[in-house]
């Protein structure tokens, strides 16, 4: 598979890849601040093998994985199990993303992914070290599909096993669904027999069904908060606040921006952004070019829709970012598809004619320069808010259990202050987040009863449960409740008494 880039280069490159992200990991601790890992961190540390435990969000069942791996580092370090598990699998997914790049293009494509790949994009480079969210990890499943399409074969029992492996790659996490469409299209534009696409259809639907099942009749918390089977960490699938035309012309500037905006935007941003689109648009051109001049296998050709159609999703989805002063955790879910997007541009670069070796150098370069300026940033400072965050977390998912709340709190007096208020936050925006004054009087009256009947039953800080839930009804947080809710509370609930 390996034909003619070197093994032994490869994993070289993949290890260099991991050097750089070990040595961000331990001069920045970014783990510290996700508070998403540092909740599901706690969690984990509960102990149990609880389906609870174990899946973090009912959509990311690939975090059953993440989790098993990390508690079996954890009978080996004390040292941040979930950490271990991010820069482990972030070197498997690279290293199976060069093979099959060298499997698919050719040494010259592959070194050149190589390369790119040691310092990426800024964005990547956390994600070595932080589980928020599996979106870096499944950047893996774009490549997988590109290569299951170029290797498939024609009988029944394959065509079963390839529609397994995409319910499989859903039940991982719901982003993979954008590779759904861009299979069968494939195969509709290949004209495949009706029975292949019956056979592939019969293996998908068949791990659907089971993941749907599990997914229904299993607990995995959020009982105050039920999820729809469709949602996504509680958000529907479409933006409330669409304007579509404005969102879809912004998805050159948005890639840019993910790309190259962060540790904070440079006064070069805009030029940098100029020569980013350029070099997106030759690139374009020398990826139609590539299929005249060379025979690629078929399947390569299905990089430029499922880019597109990743980037219309997820421009028209809640989790759409649009300007340039985010964070690697702003621009998370891009990094789902940005290796695959720079192997478009280095391949597409790559068939611009006289000027391509020049082209390649300013596309690795100006990630490499960007990447490199990730090391001189400031360390974050806002770790007593990233601890009541991730109470938050533990809150709305474990709620309405009092008992295994405190469990998780009591074993961290040290952080016993901010996650006690971060709990009582969460648990306030799962009852009423939903809820609005006058309307709604009714089952609001009900819910703060249940509220009071759950601080009660904790023998937490009262003052410290009352502040999360007045920390919730204030401006400096998401998603906003109504205020005249707290009125309702006030009265027994006061952080003076």
């Amino acid at each position: 598979m390996l034909s003619g880039f070197d093994k032994y280069l490869l994993i070289i490159v993949c290890l260099l890849g991991s050097l750089m992200r070990y040595i961000y990991g331990y001069a920045y601790e970014p783990w510290t601040q996700a508070p998403d890992h540092l909740a599901w961190e706690l969690i984990l540390e509960e102990g149990g093998f609880q389906y609870s435990h174990l899946i973090h969000y009912p959509h990311e069942g690939g975090t059953i994985l993440v989790s098993l791996l990390s508690r079996f580092f954890e009978l080996f370090t004390p040292f941040s199990s979930l950490t271990m598990v991010a820069f482990l699998l972030d070197f498997l997914v690279r290293f199976c993303q060069l093979k099959i790049v060298d499997a698919l293009f050719n040494r010259t494509t592959a070194l050149w992914f190589g390369v790119w790949s040691v310092l990426a994009f800024p964005v990547i480079i956390p994600w070595a070290t932080v589980n928020f969210g599996l979106h870096s990890i499944a950047s893996i499943f774009p490549f997988l599909l590109i290569y299951l399409l170029s290797r498939e074969k024609k009988t029944a029992k394959d065509q079963l096993i390839s529609g397994a492996l995409l319910g499989l790659s859903v039940w991982f996490s719901y982003i993979n669904v954008v590779l759904l469409p861009i299979y069968f299209g494939y195969k509709l534009i290949q004209r495949e027999k009706i029975a292949d696409l019956f056979y592939s259809s019969v293996g998908l639907l068949g791990i659907l069904t089971l993941h749907f099942c599990i997914r229904t009749f299993s607990d995995s918390g959020f009982h105050l908060n039920e999820h729809a089977i469709t949602a996504i960490r509680g958000e529907g699938l479409l933006n409330n606040d669409l304007h579509l035309w404005t969102q879809l012309r912004a998805i050159p500037a948005v890639l840019a921006n993910a790309s190259l905006s962060i540790p904070s935007t440079s006064q070069l941003m805009p030029l940098w952004r100029s020569i980013f689109y350029g070099l997106m648009l030759l690139a374009t051109f020398g990826f139609f070019r590539s299929f005249r001049k060379q025979h690629l296998n078929p399947a390569v050709r299905i990089i430029l829709p499922l880019l597109v159609l990743f980037m219309v999703i997820y421009v028209i989805s809640p989790f759409y970012y649009p300007n340039d002063k985010g964070t690697h955790v702003s621009f998370r879910h891009l990094t789902y598809i940005l290796p695959l997007f720079s192997l478009f541009i280095i391949h597409g670069l790559r068939h611009i004619p006289r000027v391509h070796s020049l082209l390649l150098v300013l596309f690795v370069g100006i990630g490499t320069w960007r990447g490199l300026q990730l090391f001189t940033a400031d360390p974050p400072k806002q770790q007593d808010l990233m601890i009541k965050a991730a109470g938050w977390t533990i809150g709305t998912k474990f709620g309405h259990d009092p008992r295994l709340l405190e469990a998780i709190i009591c074993h961290h007096p040290e952080q016993q202050k901010f996650l006690t208020q971060g709990v009582s936050w969460g648990i306030s925006v799962a009852l009423f987040h939903d809820l609005n004054m006058p309307e709604d009087r009714i089952a609001i009256e009900a819910r703060v009863d249940q509220l009071e009947e759950l601080l009660d039953q904790l023998t937490l800080d009262k003052n410290d449960l009352t502040e999360g839930v007045h920390f919730a009804f204030s401006d400096q947080v998401s998603p906003k409740l109504d205020p005249i809710i707290l009125i309702v509370f006030m009265p027994k609930n006061n952080p003076s008494n």
